[in-house]
């Protein structure tokens, strides 16, 4: 039925969870979650009765005034689901409305048209015949351009047509941006049209799929990955993609969507220059033309695919059912042109055949969420290889050879273990490291730390055994020699994430100034500081650091004290446990100067929190979330009149009346206000 299972934080429930459901186990998650609760659901572009058909039933029939919106483009969906209320039918703009919306894409904000471009501008905005899209896309691809008039009468001239009324202007303004991208960015916006309609996709990945598939050229001043961002934003920039979600430290795109209209757009380009065919469950093959470019699958292979195989070049399976694990693997055996291999969510592949190790042009291999076990030995061969994801699979050792791949960038990896180190040398473009769930080796860590140009790594490590006090420590002490060594050489590390039962928080401070390149950080578990597990000075903190996750770090004392003296930080989250004191203060006037993001969750300790006068002063967003004990809002909270969102989740209505009621002078000024999962 394509319902959407996304996390819903107000239930608790893990997006991984939901992952995990079936669509009716959603349903009733749903159904439990609204039950007894007035809640207004919108249901967004609906594009089958049928869809309404197995949710409606989800819903209270309204007697305690809840409401259902529904947004579709066919009629017949809207009148389905209510025939005794006509429904509302949205209206094409009107002029003034339209130049608003142009103005708001093709100029920065609180920018008026400029005098000599006002007329321009004005008639520009009425070939857009009132619809919301063809304004977005045709202010992004003039915000692209040179304010000047010629420039502007150049691209007014383009546009030739008269406004026919049925829509076809909005079709025609698409073609005109697309044609006014970059040769190079072409490729790339049409590649983003092979994922499913109305999904969410990670920028990570499709940078990784750009750079496997040869979209981005090498340059000398910057990394391919850091080309394709750019190339990306540009995306964004001209209003061709929608941003989703964007970090909260730095603000860079964690990922997009695209318009269904700019989809079908592109799809449509794509097929006409023979770049890219999709094939789902009503589609029996591929294109003999198209068929040694990009193939999509968004449901099941043909067996008529097969035909085509020897000379596909990339294969992008979402959610992908396969009739058996022969049958598959005999499909992927012909495949010895292919450079993507994407087949994430396919949970029936439990076995690669071991003639994966001819696809020497392979570099991007992608297993994530698959039913695999092992990995063949002769994926050595793959000496092209960029990207490896293995992660949510039960392969938990790689090949030893694996590490003499040369070209790895991105490896995404479950559990390491019982590796021999890599050759010194041989891995100066992996970039991305991420260890997830467990490793059995403790010196995991050393076994990469001559990689010179890891930029992310995430480890995950824990050792089985060491589950007494004393038995910590001593594999803390064994880790941080480890760490220690491993961080000396890893000075372009951007992003560190790190999850042991002991951090050897000494050694990793110690040698922390010298990342000057790490912006994010994130420790889980608890941090081995001395008897007082105090956090050191904050000159002993990488200096470029934006962005500070804490868990379960059980510090004693106040860590506030440390925290508002960097400089750079933006966001900070101190969860589960960080700090076990019973009142924290944030006491210096100017600290904290560009924190944006504090988050408080499951301190479950605290009890007084104060924030004096001046402290946070660019802070815009505050979550409390789960802290059962803390009495009431600071007194200083008041003061901080850059923020614009206080989110409260988890806590007891007591706490809660008091923010609605007597402690209401210290929030007025803040814009929203959310009260989630009150407590009893």
């Amino acid at each position: 039925m394509g319902l959407t299972k996304k996390k819903q934080r107000n239930t608790r429930i893990t997006l991984e969870e939901l992952e995990q459901m079936g669509e009716e186990e959603v349903r009733e998650q749903l159904r439990n979650f609204l039950r007894d609760k007035r809640h207004l659901v919108v249901m967004d572009d609906v594009w089958s009765v049928d869809v309404w058909r197995q949710m409606h039933h989800i819903f209270s029939n309204g007697n305690n005034g809840s409401r259902i919106l529904l947004t579709t483009r066919k009629i017949e969906v809207a009148r389905h689901a209510e025939p005794w209320i006509p429904p509302h039918e949205l209206q094409l703009l009107n002029d003034a409305q339209s130049l608003e919306l142009f103005r708001r894409k093709a100029f920065p904000p609180n920018q008026d048209v400029p005098t000599g471009l006002e007329a321009l501008a004005q008639k520009l905005a009425k070939r857009c015949g009132g619809l919301p899209l063809a304004l977005v896309v045709l202010g992004g691809l003039l915000s692209r351009k040179d304010r000047s008039y010629d420039t502007w009468l150049r691209v007014a001239r383009s546009m030739k047509w008269e406004s026919s009324g049925d829509g076809q202007e909005c079709l025609r303004i698409l073609g005109l941006s697309y044609d006014d991208l970059p040769y190079p960015l072409k490729p790339c916006f049409l590649y983003i049209a092979a994922f499913p309609e109305d999904s969410t996709i990670s920028a990570s990945k499709l940078v990784r799929l750009w750079i496997a598939e040869g979209l981005i050229p090498q340059e000398q001043t910057q990394t391919m990955e850091d080309t394709a961002r750019d190339w990306l934003d540009e995306l964004v920039q001209r209003c061709m993609i929608q941003v989703v979600e964007r970090s909260m430290a730095h603000g860079r795109v964690e990922s997009i969507r695209i318009h269904d209209m700019l989809r079908d757009f592109g799809l449509s380009e794509a097929r006409k220059d023979g770049f890219l065919h999709i094939c789902s469950s009503d589609d029996k093959a591929v294109s003999d033309g198209i068929s040694c470019h990009p193939a999509a699958f968004h449901s099941r292979i043909h067996d008529e695919v097969a035909v085509f195989s020897p000379h596909l070049r990339t294969l992008l399976g979402f959610n992908l059912v396969l009739k058996d694990s022969t049958a598959a693997g005999k499909f992927l055996n012909g495949l010895n042109l292919v450079r993507v291999l994407e087949l994430e969510g396919a949970r029936d592949l439990k076995e690669l055949p071991k003639q994966i190790g001819s696809m020497i042009h392979l570099r991007y291999l992608g297993l994530r969420n698959t039913g695999l076990k092992r990995l063949p030995s002769s994926i050595r061969h793959l000496l092209n290889l960029q990207t490896l994801d293995v992660r949510d699979t039960g392969i938990y050792w790689l090949p030893k050879l694996f590490w003499k791949i040369r070209t790895l960038r991105h490896v995404y990896i479950n559990i390491l273990a019982f590796l021999s180190a890599p050759i010194s040398g041989d891995h100066n473009n992996l970039q991305t490291l991420q260890i997830a769930n467990y490793v059995r080796n403790i010196n995991v860590i050393s076994l990469f730390s001559h990689i010179l140009a890891i930029r992310f790594i995430k480890n995950w490590v824990t050792t089985p055994g060491f589950t007494e006090e004393a038995m910590d420590r001593t594999c803390g002490r064994m880790l941080g020699k480890s760490l220690g060594k491993a961080i000396e050489k890893m000075d372009s590390l951007v992003s560190l994430t790190l999850e042991f039962s002991l951090i050897p928080g000494g050694i990793l401070f110690a040698h922390a100034p010298n990342l000057h390149h790490l912006r994010s950080l994130n420790l889980f578990g608890r941090l081995l500081l001395g008897p007082q597990q105090q956090l050191p000075n904050s000159n002993q903190f990488p200096p470029n650091l934006t962005k500070l996750i804490l868990s379960y770090s059980e510090f004693e004392q106040d860590p506030m004290q440390v925290l508002e003296n960097l400089p750079n930080l933006r966001l900070l989250a101190l969860k589960r446990n960080a700090y076990v004191g019973r009142s924290m203060s944030c006491s210096s006037a100017g600290g904290f100067p560009r924190l944006r993001h504090l988050i408080l969750t499951t301190l479950y300790y605290l009890e007084e929190w104060s924030v004096e006068i001046g402290a946070m002063p660019s802070l815009t967003h505050l979550t409390i979330d789960w802290c059962t004990k803390l009495n009431m809002l600071p007194e200083g909270l008041q003061h901080v009149t850059t923020l614009r969102e206080l989110k409260l989740i988890a806590m007891h209505r007591e706490f809660n009346d008091k923010v609605r009621d007597e402690d209401g002078y210290k929030v007025r000024h803040i814009d929203s206000i959310t009260f989630e999962n009150e407590r009893h």
